[in-house]
């Protein structure tokens, strides 16, 4: 504790200002102005960052008098020292205070009947990062199994690539959640890019894709002008540049991206950063906090999954088992890492089937090489890891040898442990937060590798029963529907007003009707839904515009298509 230039008590911590060493006060004014501009009438403000309270001073005089605020205190020492440092009398009745263990703070704050709003101080609140984090969790957690909402999704996929399929199982996971989909699917364009990138001239052939992606990212606008929806999703190298993204921001669209791309392959991110609401990266660390660097608002890790409908255990034919069995496996493009580490694998003493493409020049595994490298689809693939005894991982590297980052977890571990198979990984360094070492086994270095295989090509009941414990944590916890779960719940909780109160079911029929006490008018019009559905201004006004050209209509009817027109008007993208 010292005092500031202007006499005002301060403070630092580990050698860091909590609030301003020359006007702690004019400080904190700054800060509540910015967060009151954000708050909505009818949230609860709650703050992280506690230090000596000027800005939950400033914050509680700035917000109406029915506001609530409530202050998150992971250590009671900390409200010590304020109260004893500053008088807090004349507002301090005005917030409520919340103190204990991280579940039993996040399930206090969950049992408001008002959506939550997240408010940062940071100075003070890096002192807590970690249990404000594990408070977020816990909600997050509540708000993605309460949800009974349905909500309409936009799913934005690439043209091609490794992202292509895991934005079609996003869509599928989000339909199974019971939201409404809008597939926007861009593979349909793929043979013209292809067409495109065969042209000799770099110049033209860069020019003319870059045209021919501006002209799909128009197209998506177009998608979510006719039929507008609550969240727009996009999967890394969606045909979305920064003027359709800077766009869709001022039209009110909300936006998110899931990166499923290492982000130092693929560092187009950079430019993008700041046109997303929200990042879910499969990174973490130090890639999160460049994101946020470059302008990111929301930076989320999300880790990868597998679509049980689609990696599954199968019953194989004996042809089918001729054909895709071995000792040994691999499906995959032929990356710099995996053409020097995989030809040690090529022995007599174990059968060895090389699967993918992108394998040219690569002749010491030719002879392993299946299909003469044809690229290899997704049912084939999980006949492959279904007829493998040990189905190698190996992630992608551009060097020699293993990836040292070793910082995000492929998809191919979760489709392999969905479909009940072994598997044989490099060691990542996210791995034990989504398999243990009795699930999925790991190896250092490529040298290790091939005593790996003859250790367990001899340990048949071993290697079955990791398979069974890799599939039951992957059913549990790991599955596209979970992902999209945790997404829509992170976005929920950062956007109360727009799609939290969706996620809780408010804008159902029965919900509006019992709001209704201060509008019994609207009452006769919400009666007309099933108590369950989902009712927007637009539904009402349909139904309104049922009864035809001639029908008496009452005032609310009027004013119902009045707001109807002039949303059109505010949203129409072309």
């Amino acid at each position: 504790m010292t005092a500031a230039r202007n006499g005002l008590p301060t403070a630092t911590i580990h050698g860091r200002w909590v609030h301003s060493a020359y006007d702690p006060w004019n400080e904190a004014e700054v800060w509540a102005e910015a967060q009151a501009k954000a708050y909505q009438s009818g949230e609860v403000a709650v703050v992280l960052g506690v230090g000596l309270l000027y800005h939950v001073e400033a914050l509680v005089r700035r917000l109406p008098a029915d506001a609530r605020v409530t202050v998150v205190v992971p250590d009671l020492r900390e409200l010590h020292d304020a109260c004893e440092a500053r008088d807090l009398t004349g507002w301090v009745d005005r917030a409520a205070w919340r103190w204990g263990e991280p579940g039993q703070i996040a399930r206090g704050l969950a049992e408001s009947d008002r959506p939550l709003r997240f408010l940062t101080y940071a100075p003070a609140a890096r002192l807590h990062a970690d249990v404000h984090a594990r408070i977020e969790e816990a909600l997050r957690r509540r708000l993605a199994a309460q949800a009974g909402g349905q909500l309409h999704v936009a799913v934005v996929g690439p043209i091609y690539g490794g992202s292509l399929p895991i934005a079609r199982y996003a869509a599928s996971a989000l339909e199974t959640l019971g939201h409404r989909v809008n597939w926007i699917d861009h593979s349909a364009h793929d043979g013209s890019y292809r067409i495109l990138g065969g042209l000799k001239e770099p110049r033209h052939r860069l020019t003319l894709q870059g045209k021919f992606a501006e002209m799909l990212g128009l197209l998506t606008l177009v998608r979510l002008a006719e039929d507008p929806p609550d969240l727009v999703i996009a999967l890394a190298q969606a045909p979305l540049e920064m003027p359709v993204l800077e766009h869709l921001r001022r039209k009110k669209f909300l936006t998110a991206i899931w990166f499923v791309e290492n982000y130092r392959h693929l560092t187009y991110w950079q430019q993008l950063a700041a046109g997303y609401d929200h990042w879910f990266v499969i990174q973490k660390g130090a890639y999160e906090e460049m994101l946020r660097r470059a302008g990111a608002p929301h930076v989320t890790y999300l880790p990868l999954a597998a679509d049980p409908a689609v990696h599954r255990s199968i019953e194989l034919s004996d042809s089918e088992r001729a054909e895709f069995g071995a000792d040994v496996s691999f499906v995959g493009a032929g990356y710099a890492n995996r053409r020097a580490i995989l030809p040690r694998l090529v022995k007599a003493e174990w059968t060895f089937k090389l699967w993918g493409n992108e394998w040219d020049g690569a002749t010491d595994l030719g002879g392993v090489l299946q299909r003469q490298g044809s690229r290899i689809d997704t049912e084939t693939c999980v006949k492959i890891f279904n007829a493998t005894t040990i189905n190698l991982n190996l992630h992608s590297f551009t060097g020699t040898t293993l990836d040292p980052q070793g910082d995000f977890v492929n998809p191919r571990t979760f489709e392999l442990a969905a479909c009940g198979a072994f598997q044989l990984t490099d060691r990542r360094s996210l791995l034990p937060e989504v398999f243990t070492a009795e699930e999925v086994a790991c190896f250092e270095s490529p040298d290790e590798l091939p005593s790996q295989i003859r250790q367990w090509l001899h340990e048949p009941e071993a290697r079955q029963a990791m398979a069974k414990a890799a599939l039951r944590r992957v059913l549990a916890e790991h599955t596209y529907v979970h992902r999209m779960r945790d997404l829509l719940a992170e976005v929920g909780l950062r956007q109360p007003d727009r799609v939290g109160s969706i996620l809780r079911g408010d804008r159902q029929a029965s919900r509006l009707v019992a709001c209704c006490d201060k509008s019994p008018e609207l009452i006769p019009l919400l009666r007309q839904f099933p108590d369950s559905q989902r009712v927007e201004l637009k539904a009402l006004a349909s139904r309104i515009r049922a009864k035809g050209p001639t029908a008496k209509l009452s005032r609310d009817e009027l004013l119902v298509l009045m707001l109807d027109e002039y949303r059109s008007e505010t949203r129409d993208l072309v």
